[in-house]
């Protein structure tokens, strides 16, 4: 609702009977919404909610403020957002097929058919779907201006719990807050003390909890809810979710509002088990990337200043030879490795060299690296790339667009013309042919604005490739909101592109203007997004030009020592993708009390319960359940990536004992991945890889002290024998290893072989 909120006529109703088309949805999405107490047969698990916009406000999905601010809160909830445009029609019942809501964030109150969209509320909340109203209505009036009667649209908003009585007001002297919910209001920012405009809206259900009201004394028709939380939906008040100022190219942001907790309540979250994308084997994902750019540039440090050498070759020198226990993925620009282009034998040389240090993994940047996507999408149609204007109304900008860049032209080399075939397969089949046996290229990182086209992903996803970019997360001084962490991805037509989850050094450094010691400061952004919600993995993204100075250089060092003080569990950037990836392609049914299967999770090997500090793992219950750790009042659920479909089923803890005794031994963490766990008398076997110091905690049912042998690949084997402390907790340590598979297999000492 907002300021020219009048409204009109009655909706069809059927008699207060539920139409054909409420019983069509009623059958699609009760099965999959309703999932408590004992099941008898799977019942899937909704995990979808689908967005509306409107695409002649808000162009694509990514332009929306549900991408910009509510899709990480709910991806951090278990939920995947899908995105409708109201220009092609309102969502039919089969795309409402197994959605656990719709959420709206309209820019306005218009939209060509409103009487139309109000029905299908009606209709939608008949059929048992909740409707998260963010700010406007967006249908109290058509494009022409013509007002919807008032009592037409309470017959929208009945069923949700809440009416509008017609009322602006603008003139708020005297009012003041007479509810605040501090669960749900108030998150990073108190509310204005004067009391900012507000539509007449009132719960009118038994069951609609208000979480915000505005009161005037002596003037009770001036009272209004502005937050509503119903079974049936919420709704928030315009103005009233959170705090935004620009300042000339700068906005400002802060949450008035909690959306962890209101969208946790709004859409009944606490019954679905999250697939966590930040954690793997108990601990929090770190990876880490480089984009190519630079790599031809000379470096300013000495002494290698002096010997015209190239900043790639510094990157090599000074960071990945002496960090091997941190994985990174590097893309190089074919355009600069390659002789018939930009590419010299020195950018060679230290292409081939990089990618054989065996933590190091492969990717390309493209091949002329494009810095305005939109622009090819464009050119892919008139079959020229010539007359370069930028495709929006400001100067390209992104991650990877520098300042020398923005709107002078459409991609860094130009030597041939333009083709996704040239950017994607030729510079996949150029880098794999600099390697050494058993590796390949998995990824593409891309370049420029990050904005890649449906189709350039698609490509991308047919060549085999995963892929990553985009996003921008910041949460520090600068950024100092949740508001500025960005979801896992976003949809592009029918495809999807994975953000990384961090910002580089370009967004620190002003476009590499300026302060190139800035990206030391992404040690703020991991600790506000490790607690107190792990909302993403430490990812460490930065390009081959931070070897051109020795500040930008100390910066990345200086985050490299902050990883290795971290107990973390690295991976490579392009499993990442795929763990991302297996996020959304992943289903859940619910196979008995508290019980689940999770099918088609591709990377996915961790499911979260929130609010679980008395819930831990019934092992006697679950197959493919390989550990569990709480944490944050989180339980963490391990799963074995060599079960398809592993069962995971919980049980109420009589204590809120951290990691409970169990009859057979359990992951509680480990810096490398475990899987192929098998359990014996008084033993348990697994494989294990990763980088770095083989680091593993099992809880230990089987006596004070245990065997270790083990054996890798490359043939080194080892037995040891560890003791248990006093909480039956068993720290492992194998040799620190890059990428080796290891079989382990740790036994009770002596009598100490049957379960305590």
């Amino acid at each position: 609702m907002s300021p020219r909120c009048r409204v009109a006529a009655p909706a069809v109703r059927a008699g207060g009977k539920l139409t054909a088309l409420a019983l069509t949805l009623l059958a699609l999405v009760m099965p999959a919404s309703s999932f408590a107490g004992p099941a008898s047969t799977p019942r899937p698990v909704a995990r979808t909610v689908l967005a509306l916009y409107d695409s002649a406000l808000e162009a694509t999905p990514r332009d929306t403020r549900v991408h910009a601010l509510a899709e990480m809160p709910l991806n951090h909830l278990g939920l995947v957002v899908k995105y409708h445009d109201i220009r092609t029609g309102l969502p039919t019942p089969e795309a409402l097929r197994g959605v656990r809501g719709v959420i709206t964030w309209f820019v306005g109150d218009a939209m060509p058919n409103p009487r139309a969209y109000l029905r299908w509320v009606d209709t939608l909340s008949r059929g048992g779907v909740p409707l998260v109203v963010m700010g406007a209505l967006g249908a109290l009036m058509d494009e022409q201006g013509t007002l919807v009667p008032t009592d037409e649209v309470n017959t929208a908003l009945a069923r949700l719990g809440w009416r509008y009585d017609g009322d602006w007001h603008s003139t708020t002297a005297g009012a003041s807050y007479s509810v605040q919910d501090p669960r749900i209001v108030g998150f990073e920012r108190r509310l204005p003390r004067l009391v900012p405009p507000y539509a007449a809206v009132r719960a009118t259900a038994a069951d609609a909890r208000t979480a915000l009201r505005v009161s005037m004394p002596g003037q009770p028709p001036a009272e209004a809810d502005l937050v509503i939380i119903s079974p049936r939906g919420a709704y928030v008040a315009p103005g009233y979710a959170y705090f935004a100022d620009r300042s000339d190219d700068r906005e400002f942001r802060q949450w008035y509002l909690n959306p962890f907790e209101f969208f946790r309540e709004a859409f009944d979250t606490d019954r679905v088990p999250k697939l966590d994308t930040a954690t793997l084997s108990g601990r929090r994902i770190y990876y880490s990337h480089i984009d190519g750019d630079g790599w031809r540039n000379l470096t300013q440090i000495e002494p290698y200043r002096s010997r015209y050498v190239i900043a790639a070759r510094v990157v090599l020198d000074e960071i990945l030879r002496r960090f091997p226990d941190l994985p990174v993925s590097v893309g190089a620009i074919v355009g600069d490795l390659d002789p018939a282009w930009k590419g010299t034998q020195e950018s060679l040389a230290v292409a081939r060299d990089l990618y054989r240090l065996p933590h190091v993994e492969p990717a390309i940047h493209t091949y002329s690296h494009p810095l305005d996507w939109g622009f090819f999408q464009a050119s892919l149609t008139r079959g020229v790339d010539e007359g370069y204007a930028p495709t929006s109304t400001t100067a390209v900008g992104g991650s990877d667009v520098l300042h020398g860049d923005a709107g002078v032209k459409p991609r860094s080399y130009d030597t041939r013309p333009f083709s996704l075939a040239t950017e994607i397969d030729d510079a996949r089949a150029f880098v794999d042919a600099l390697l050494p046996p058993g590796k390949r290229v998995q990824l593409l990182q891309w370049s420029g604005d990050t904005r890649p086209f449906a189709e350039a992903l698609a490509h991308t996803r047919r060549a085999g490739l995963v892929n990553i970019n985009g996003g921008d997360t910041r949460f520090d001084r600068e950024f100092p909101s949740t508001a500025w962490v960005s979801p896992l991805g976003v949809q592009t037509g029918s495809e999807r592109q994975v953000y990384a989850s961090n910002s580089n050094e370009n967004t620190y450094t002003d476009l590499w203007r300026d302060r190139f010691f800035g990206f030391s400061f992404l040690t703020r952004t991991v600790r506000n997004t490790g607690s107190p919600r792990r909302l993403k993995p430490f990812n460490l993204y930065y390009h081959m030009y931070s070897g051109e100075r020795l500040s930008s250089l100390n910066a990345v060092l200086a985050n490299l020592a902050y990883a290795r003080s971290l107990p973390l569990a690295p991976i490579e950037a392009s499993r990442f993708s795929r763990i991302v990836e297996g996020f959304f392609s992943a289903t859940l049914e619910q196979v008995g009390p508290r019980a689940w299967l999770v099918r088609d999770r591709g990377a996915v090997q961790t499911v979260r319960f929130d609010a679980a500090s008395l819930a831990g793992v019934d092992f006697d219950r679950s197959v493919g359940v390989i550990g569990q750790r709480h944490e944050m009042g989180s339980l963490f659920v391990a799963l074995d990536e060599t079960v398809d479909a592993p069962r995971v089923a919980i049980r109420t803890m009589g204590t809120a004992e951290l990691e409970p005794a169990e009859r057979i031994p359990y992951l509680v963490e480990s810096r490398w991945r475990v899987y192929g766990v098998h359990h014996e008398v008084g033993a348990v076997r697994f494989i294990t890889e990763g980088y770095g110091p083989g680091e593993s905690v099992w809880q230990w049912p089987y006596g004070a002290s245990a065997d270790v042998r083990w054996h890798s690949s490359s043939g080194r084997t080892g037995v040891m024998q560890v003791q248990t402390d006093a909480s039956g907790l068993l720290p492992v340590g194998l040799p620190q290893s890059t990428g080796e598979r290891v079989e382990v297999t740790i036994t009770g000492s002596g009598a100490d072989r049957a379960p305590r």
